[in-house]
């Protein structure tokens, strides 16, 4: 390994990537992830169990430096982003990073628009920002972001705080000594455990807040002075080796001097509000269903095959009893989708739903299996068979996720997407309005002049 660190090295890219070294489609995707975000945080402000965060800092009280979206009212900028970020991870519809880089939307665009109100910064400045934490999380997760899942680790705590301190590096124009300092106090804030997808518990939405202010808390205090292991990343006890078991991280600074290919491009976006993991099989069912007409009391037996870690996370819960649990439950999707022929928020959300005589009896019938070719670029691929009660068998698979690069939303779904999410807080012109400004994000000399369109009527 050469003189500079693992972590230098991250720290100078930080400091050094410049907007215009942003090839449009760059730039574009990323605008794209800033409107999916707001869109889900303006659903997210209506939710009941992001109202916690909110009492809270309010409770706390602070100075008025950013806007909490869709609820509205400023609060310090460390405390925007802790609520918008639990609001932008609020009910499955966040994007996934490229390779592991975990859910950036959630992490990244609160950060950004919370520093950028404060300190009346450019868009162009916000969306460089927003590049560069999908980046290095797309960098550090491609390292350790499947080992840390299989350990048990949720990888938004674990891998979000480097994420974090990107973007507030960068907004806040650290040095790179500086940076480094931040990156190794963040790795101090890695942490938190996916129980959830066992037992359920909306905390697992919060993650994304921890992971935020941990990222901010570290950017801040580096800026004043505090000092932190420069090894974090490389180190014998830096945090791939110690959450993931990894020794070899050099792959995290591998062609770091690319330009014409950022990670924001690689991002998946969410198309049902569930965990990702299972959105293949919804897709297979929903395919025999329009394919063959397939109806709930025609099946005896449903098997799906998923990766490995689908089974574990996505496959392991088949009673819901909260909203999360049910939105981790690959059975409840399935027999959802089969009774109602939909997967709508608001279905997760119904208890009576989780307990309707003809969902359960579906979920007894449903069957999941580990399939060891579902690796790689098709962790998340299942297949689908089905038995029918007259003894005809019904197969098909689905590699890819709908919203993947190999199966991309068009631009009418994704806009689809946001106007829906953004209607349960504005009405249809204030999501236009939304939509119009963060089209023209690069040419906004003032980021604040945004925030307060994403504010509704309470």
């Amino acid at each position: 390994m050469s003189s500079v660190s693992v972590t230098q090295a991250i720290a100078r890219y930080i400091v050094d990537l410049k907007y215009e070294d942003l090839p449009r489609e760059t730039i574009a995707a990323a605008k794209e992830a800033v409107l999916d975000q707001l869109g889900i945080m303006l659903m997210g402000s209506t939710l009941p169990w992001t109202r916690p965060s909110y009492e809270l800092v309010l409770d706390l009280g602070s100075r008025p430096e950013a806007t909490i979206v869709g609820r509205g009212g400023k609060v310090s900028a460390l405390d925007a982003a802790f609520v918008n970020a639990n609001l932008g991870h609020s009910c499955e519809f966040d994007d996934s990073g490229y390779n592991g880089g975990c859910h950036p939307g959630a992490l990244t665009v609160p950060t950004a628009l919370a520093l950028a109100e404060k300190h009346h910064l450019s868009g162009q400045e916000l969306l460089l920002s927003v590049v560069l934490g999908y980046e290095i999380m797309s960098r550090i997760g491609g390292v350790m972001g499947r080992a840390v899942l299989d350990k048990g680790f949720h990888h938004q705590t674990v891998i979000g705080p480097f994420g974090a301190a990107a973007v507030a590096g960068k907004l806040l124009r650290l040095d790179a000594d500086t940076m480094v300092h931040a990156l190794a106090i963040a790795g101090s804030h890695s942490s938190g455990t996916m129980e959830y997808d066992q037992a359920g518990g909306e905390v697992k939405r919060l993650h994304s807040s921890i992971a935020v202010r941990g990222g901010m808390m570290a950017v801040l205090l580096a800026q004043r002075g505090l000092t932190g292991p420069r090894t974090i990343l490389e180190g014998l006890r830096g945090i791939p080796r110690v959450f993931a078991g990894i020794e070899n991280v050099a792959p995290i600074v591998e062609n770091l001097d690319r330009r014409d290919w950022f990670a924001v491009q690689g991002r998946i976006v969410k198309f049902f509000p569930t965990v990702g993991t299972i959105h293949t099989a919804i897709q297979a069912i929903a395919r025999l269903m329009e394919e063959q007409s397939l109806r709930p009391e025609q099946v005896d037996a449903i098997h799906i095959g998923v990766g490995p870690l689908t089974v574990s996370h996505g496959g392991a819960i088949y009673r819901p009893t909260d909203t999360i649990s049910a939105q981790f439950s690959l059975a409840f999707s399935l027999a959802l989708r089969l009774v109602k022929g939909r997967n709508d928020l608001g279905d997760y959300m119904n208890p009576k739903l989780w307990k309707d005589p003809e969902i359960v009896a579906l979920i007894e019938r449903i069957h999941v299996h580990p399939d060891a070719r579902m690796v790689g670029d098709l962790w998340c691929g299942a297949w689908a068979r089905v038995v029918l009660r007259d003894g005809r068998v019904l197969e098909t698979e689905q590699l890819y996720r709908k919203g993947s690069p190999q199966q991309p939303l068009t631009w009418d779904e994704l806009a689809g997407k946001f106007r829906r999410l953004a209607c349960a807080a504005l009405d249809e012109q204030g999501a236009q309005r939304i939509a119009a400004t963060v089209n023209r994000l690069d040419q906004v000399e003032d980021v604040a002049a945004l925030l307060p369109l994403g504010v509704g009527p309470r």
